[in-house]
């Protein structure tokens, strides 16, 4: 297997190995013991790293969530994403694979391309190894969000996988920021996320200018919402992007696709990387009830 160039670590600063296992090994429980969250993975030439973090019950894993983190600069997430994906596992006891990515392929359309392969890849693996298809969930927060849910729509045409599942965490989905917008929240809840509107317009000029009335770029520019997998939705109640949000899980309602929405009080974009006890029992009592029906 071809050696991969070391680059700025991106996802964490801990123990930031490389080991190269098959996805059989990361299901099997004397290498589930072992704890090897916070090692690089890498499966194929080519195709990105990820990190593998487990439930307190490792002897049978049959239920997996792939995690696409969002970019770190606009959710403020530099070196918590591993804390994050630690306690998806233990609070939901599914193992979570979450995709690593380096700073050189943030390009929006790029950085789909990859996840869609990787999770390709994965989906396949993890279904010869005994992984039931609905056992398998997709989640994201913020871009990472909106990237799965262009997966989805690109998924109808191109048929790879089977997405029982999805959960997204405060996506981004207008592109309604670079001047007027019809979503009051843009406005009246920027006071409360100071950078994070600067930072999304930062990162899309950079990384979409091209593509910003792409559909698959920003998901509400769609005209047909049918076909989108079983949803949860969930948004921040001070977060400038909480009515986009709400929008499209109303949205995908009427379009008859099983979508629910929540909205947490007092949590703005990026609410993962620092919630509250109480809003986090509130969170993760709503995404294990949507994961369990």
């Amino acid at each position: 297997m071809k050696k991969h160039a070391v680059k700025k670590d991106f996802f964490t600063n801990k123990n930031t190995y490389k080991l190269y296992r098959e996805v059989g090994e990361l299901l099997h429980p004397v290498i589930s013991k072992r704890n090897i969250s916070n090692y690089k993975i890498v499966f194929e030439d080519e195709i990105m790293p990820v990190r593998v973090f487990y439930p307190k019950k490792v002897s049978f894993i049959k239920g997996v969530i792939i995690f696409i983190p969002g970019i770190a600069d606009v959710t403020e997430s530099y070196f918590k994403y591993g804390d994050i994906c630690k306690e998806i596992a233990l609070e939901t006891d599914k193992m979570v694979i979450a995709l690593d990515y380096e700073e050189s392929s943030l390009v929006y359309l790029h950085l789909v391309d990859e996840c869609f392969e990787m999770i390709t890849y994965l989906y396949n693996k993890l279904i010869k190894n005994g992984v039931l298809e609905k056992n398998i969930i997709l989640m994201g927060d913020s871009i990472g969000a909106s990237i799965i849910g262009t997966i989805n729509y690109r998924n109808l045409n191109e048929k790879k996988i089977t997405i029982s599942k999805n959960v997204l965490l405060y996506p981004v989905l207008s592109g309604e920021y670079f001047g007027t917008s019809n979503f009051l929240s843009i406005s009246k809840n920027e006071k409360y996320n100071l950078l994070v509107l600067r930072r999304i317009q930062e990162y899309y000029k950079k990384n979409a200018q091209e593509d910003l009335d792409n559909e698959d770029v920003f998901l509400l520019k769609r005209k047909d919402f049918s076909g989108f997998a079983k949803t949860l939705l969930i948004t921040g109640n001070l977060d400038c992007l909480k009515d986009e949000g709400k929008f499209f899980a109303e949205t995908l309602q009427k379009s008859s696709v099983e979508c629910e929405y929540f909205n947490l009080s007092f949590e703005n974009h990026g609410f993962l990387k620092d919630i509250d006890m109480e809003m986090k029992k509130e969170l993760y009592t709503c995404i294990k009830t949507f994961l369990e029906t």
